[in-house]
C-alpha cells in the first residue's frame, strides 16, 4: 500500500526518461495524496544513492522565481508509477494547490523554457520581480498600452505604426487576433515568450507558425487547407468549420499534441499519431471513426451535450489508451463497453453521467483493475426516467449557469416541452401547409411570450440564450415537418420566424 514518504518514478515518453515524485502527505478524510516533484531525471531506474540524493525540484517557466511543484492529487497511485524507495517527506507544509497526478510534463516545459532566448528570459524575470511598470508604450485616451502589458488584441496591434513598438513589453505572452494584422507572423517569430495565440478572421488558406515558440493556439480554421505547427506547440483548439481537406503538419504526426474540437465529424487532419483528443459539447459521435482516424491515441476525453455515442465497443481498438474520460455519454441500449483486456496501459478511467445499467456493468468489469492501480471513477448514473426527461432538453445547459437560476432553467424546459407537445398534436395530414403554418405560428407566439415573462424581472436572456431559444423552436418546427407525409408543401419558415419576432421583447 502506498504511504507518505514513498518515492515513485514514472517514464515520460517525450523526455525519453524517468522522473521522480514523493508522496508527502495523505488526507485523513478522503485518502488523497500530496505529491512533490523531485530533481532527479534519468534514463534508467534510480539506485539507492540516487534516491538518497533527491531534493525538491524547482521550475521557472513564466514565474518571477523558480517554484516547487507540490499539490494534492488522487488517492490511487497510477499503475505506471513505480516505487523506487522511501525517505522522510522532504517538505513539511501541506500544499495549497490541487490537480491531477503529474507525468513529467513540467520537465518538458522547463526544457522548452531553458531553450528560449536568454535576454528575453532575463528581461521577463526582472519585470516580474519588480513593481509593475506603468509607463506608456503606445498612447490612447481609453486604452493605453503600458510596459507591464501581458496581452494584446488585433485592434491594438493595428494602432501601432510598427509592431516593433511592442518589443518594449517584456511580459507580453498572449495575443488575441480577430482581424488581419500585417506582418503578424514574422514579428511573432521574434517574440519567443509569446506562448498563446487566439486567431480568427483569416483570409488565407495556409497558415504557418513554424519559428514561433507558441505553446497553445486556438484557431478558426474556416476556409483553411493547411496548417504548419511549431514543434513546441502542444495544445491546439480548432473552432469554425473544418474543411475535410485540411492537413495539419505537426511534429511526429501529432504524437505530442493535444487536439481540442467541438466537431464530431473531425477528419483525420494528417495526425495519424495524435496523442490526445478532447471532444467538447458533442451531441452525436461514432466511436469507430475516432478509432480509425486516430489509432494511437493515449488520451481521449468526450464531453457530451449530451452525446449519443455509437459503436461504443470500438473504443477498445484504441490499444494505447492511458486515460479515458467522458461525461453525458448515452450509447444505444445494449451497447457493450470494452473489456479491461483491450487497454493494457490504461491508468485512468473517469466516466460521469451515463446510463445506470452501463455504468454498473463498467464498475463490475473494472473492479479488479483498481487493485492493479487503475484510477476508476464511474458516477452520476442516470436512470431511465432521467434519460426520458433530459436527453431531448435543449435548455439542459442552463442548469448550473452562473447567471441563470435553477428555477429559470426549469421554466425554460417546461415552456419548450409544452410547445413541443402542442405542435406534435397538430393534425399534419388533414391541414395544408398554410393552415398548419398558421397554427404553429400561434404556438410559437405563446412559446415566446413565456420567455418574455421569464426574462422580464432579471433580464438574463442575452445573445447566446436568445439563439438557443430560437434554435429550440426551429427544432420543434423540424419535428413537425418530419411528421408530415412525403412530398407535401413545406411549412412557411419565414412566417414561423416572424411569429417569434412579433412578440419577442428579450
Amino acid at each position: 500500500m502506498p504511504a507518505t514518504g514513498d518515492i515513485h518514478v514514472v517514464h515520460n515518453a517525450r523526455l525519453g526518461a524517468y522522473v521522480a515524485y514523493q508522496l508527502t502527505h495523505q488526507n485523513t478524510e478522503d485518502g488523497s495524496f500530496a505529491v512533490l516533484a523531485l530533481d532527479w531525471v534519468g534514463s534508467a531506474l534510480p539506485d539507492a544513492a540516487a534516491v538518497a540524493a533527491m531534493q525538491p525540484a524547482r521550475f521557472s517557466p513564466f514565474r518571477a522565481a523558480p517554484a516547487i511543484l507540490h499539490r494534492w492529487v488522487g488517492k490511487r497511485v497510477p499503475r505506471d508509477f513505480r516505487q523506487a524507495g522511501w525517505r522522510e517527506p522532504l517538505i513539511a507544509d501541506h500544499p495549497r494547490a490541487y490537480g491531477s497526478w503529474p507525468d513529467g510534463a513540467e520537465w518538458v516545459g522547463q526544457r522548452k523554457w531553458d531553450a528560449l532566448d536568454t535576454d528575453a528570459v532575463r528581461a521577463f524575470h526582472a519585470a516580474m520581480s519588480a513593481p509593475q511598470d506603468q509607463s506608456v508604450v503606445l498612447g490612447s485616451d481609453a486604452f493605453p498600452v503600458r510596459r507591464c502589458t501581458r496581452q494584446l488584441d488585433s485592434a491594438t496591434l493595428n494602432r501601432a505604426p510598427s509592431l516593433a513598438v511592442f518589443d518594449a513589453l517584456p511580459l507580453l505572452t498572449q495575443l488575441e487576433i480577430s482581424t488581419p494584422v500585417p506582418g503578424l507572423l514574422p514579428w511573432l517569430r521574434t517574440r519567443p515568450l509569446i506562448h498563446t495565440l487566439q486567431i480568427s478572421g483569416l483570409q488565407q488558406t495556409d497558415v504557418d507558425v513554424r519559428g514561433t515558440r507558441l505553446l497553445q493556439m486556438t484557431i478558426d480554421v474556416t476556409g483553411l487547407r493547411s496548417l504548419h505547427l511549431n514543434p513546441q506547440l502542444d495544445r491546439l483548439t480548432l473552432i469554425g468549420s473544418i474543411d475535410p481537406a485540411l492537413i495539419i503538419h505537426a511534429e511526429d504526426e501529432g504524437r505530442w499534441l493535444t487536439l481540442i474540437s467541438t466537431d464530431p465529424l473531425l477528419p483525420g487532419l494528417g495526425l495519424a499519431q495524435l496523442g490526445e483528443l478532447q471532444l467538447r459539447e458533442v451531441r452525436e459521435l461514432d466511436a469507430a471513426r475516432i478509432a480509425q482516424q486516430f489509432p494511437q491515441l493515449q488520451s481521449l476525453a468526450i464531453n457530451g451535450a449530451p452525446c449519443l455515442l455509437h459503436q461504443l465497443q470500438c473504443l477498445g481498438d484504441l490499444q494505447q489508451l492511458h486515460t479515458l474520460s467522458g461525461s453525458d455519454l448515452f450509447p444505444p441500449a445494449g451497447s457493450v463497453f470494452p473489456a479491461p483486456e483491450c487497454w493494457l496501459r490504461l491508468c485512468r478511467l473517469w466516466l460521469r453521467s451515463l446510463p445506470a445499467d452501463l455504468g454498473t456493468a463498467i464498475r463490475k468489469a473494472y473492479k479488479g483493475e483498481v487493485a492493479k492501480g487503475l484510477d476508476l471513477d464511474v458516477g452520476q448514473l442516470r436512470k431511465p426516467e432521467w434519460l426520458a426527461a433530459n436527453l431531448d432538453n435543449p435548455f439542459r445547459d442552463w442548469e448550473g449557469s452562473t447567471h441563470i437560476s435553477t428555477a429559470q432553467a426549469k421554466k425554460a424546459t417546461t415552456l419548450y416541452r409544452k410547445a413541443c407537445t402542442d405542435a406534435l398534436k397538430l393534425d399534419t395530414d388533414d391541414r395544408d401547409a398554410a393552415e398548419l403554418t398558421a397554427a404553429l405560428a400561434q404556438i410559437g407566439r405563446n412559446y415566446t411570450e413565456g420567455f418574455n415573462a421569464l426574462d422580464r424581472r432579471s433580464g438574463f436572456i442575452e445573445t447566446e440564450e436568445r439563439e438557443q431559444i430560437y434554435m429550440a423552436w426551429m427544432g420543434i418546427v423540424d419535428a413537425v415537418e418530419a411528421a408530415r407525409a412525403p412530398g407535401t408543401t413545406p411549412l412557411q419558415r419565414d412566417v414561423l420566424r416572424e411569429a417569434m419576432n412579433e412578440v419577442r421583447t428579450f
